[in-house]
């Protein structure tokens, strides 16, 4: 286990390599001029433009500009916003908290719902299938920010008691700040969901039918034995995939409800970033995204070797 563990890490190496070009490269891609954007007007000296170029090593070729920002990365440097002027990693970490505490939230509420209407609708079958069925086609056609908007429709004129954009760090209040991510989790974790809800059922159905789960019921076991033995724990490996996968993506739709709900965390931050063409701040947003991406598939994997123990990687 060990040793997949180290490979798996090792294998991230050369991938966030590649994702660090292809995120700078775009970045020098983009219509306008660095320098610009940094002044944080068009209206500048040339004198002026050209120093700024100077500070921000832009006067030197591509590969020598990737080379010093790779330096500083590696050494935990994600270099300076040039909105605020200020360095980027201490800008981004406390956002990547928010981020990471609405993420973990949403992936919650989603397994819970996913695992219990999947669990419901392969095990009562009949109208309750149906009820599942029919409510999980019609979260998959309407994306996560109508979702949110609706939500905060409904809670802004029915329960106006409620606050909705009143984020509260938890430093200053724990319990106000889960209350604060409940609805945005809850909006971001609906749609994902579906999909869980929908690989728990296929996966429930098709351990039902082996052999041993026949046999345990031809023993007389006890049906919440079978249950808990026999189909949660055989059927979980397809779902354990599914979860992994969809964290990713919970990640990727954080920008939009983070921005509708104003919650302070990366998605917000990356959003604001484009829209001031804050290149470096949006650099380091995809880099930290994507290494949170793959250290989550290796999680994925370790956590099939503890479910399955028919998933070897000696």
């Amino acid at each position: 286990m060990i040793r997949m563990v180290l490979v798996r890490l090792a294998l991230t190496i050369p991938i966030l390599l590649g994702v660090s070009i292809v995120a700078f490269g775009l970045m020098r891609m983009l219509p306008g001029d660095f320098a610009e954007a940094a002044a944080g007007t068009t209206s500048v000296s040339a004198e002026v433009l050209a120093t700024t170029r100077a500070q921000l090593g832009l006067d030197r070729p591509l590969w020598e500009q990737y080379g010093i920002w790779l330096k500083g990365v590696l050494t935990g440097d994600l270099g300076r916003s040039f909105a605020t002027k200020r360095p980027v990693t201490t800008e981004l970490l406390p956002r990547l908290a928010v981020t990471a505490e609405l993420t973990l939230m949403a992936g919650l509420i989603a397994m819970i719902i996913g695992v219990a209407t999947g669990l419901a609708s392969a095990r009562l079958r009949g109208r309750t299938d149906w009820l599942v069925r029919g409510w999980n086609s019609l979260l998959l056609a309407v994306p996560n920010f109508v979702v949110a908007t609706l939500i905060v429709l409904v809670f802004g004129l029915y329960f106006p008691m409620i606050g909705i954009f009143n984020y509260v760090p938890f430093a200053k209040d724990p319990i106000g700040n889960i209350a604060s991510l409940l609805l945005p989790a809850l909006s971001l974790g609906l749609t994902v969901s579906v999909t869980i809800s929908e690989n728990t059922r296929a996966a429930v159905l098709e351990v039902s039918s082996q052999d041993y789960v026949m046999v345990a019921r031809a023993k007389g076991l006890l049906a919440r034995t079978i249950l808990g033995n026999y189909l949660v724990r055989n059927a979980l490996t397809p779902v354990i995939t599914v979860t992994g996968l969809q964290l990713a993506a919970l990640l990727g739709g954080s920008i939009l409800i983070e921005t509708i709900f104003t919650i302070p965390g990366m998605g917000q931050y990356l959003f604001d970033s484009v829209t001031r063409r804050d290149y470096p701040v949006i650099q380091a947003i995809v880099l930290v995204s994507s290494t949170i991406v793959l250290l989550t598939n290796v999680l994925v994997d370790i956590a099939y070797a503890r479910v399955d123990a028919r998933v070897s990687y000696e």
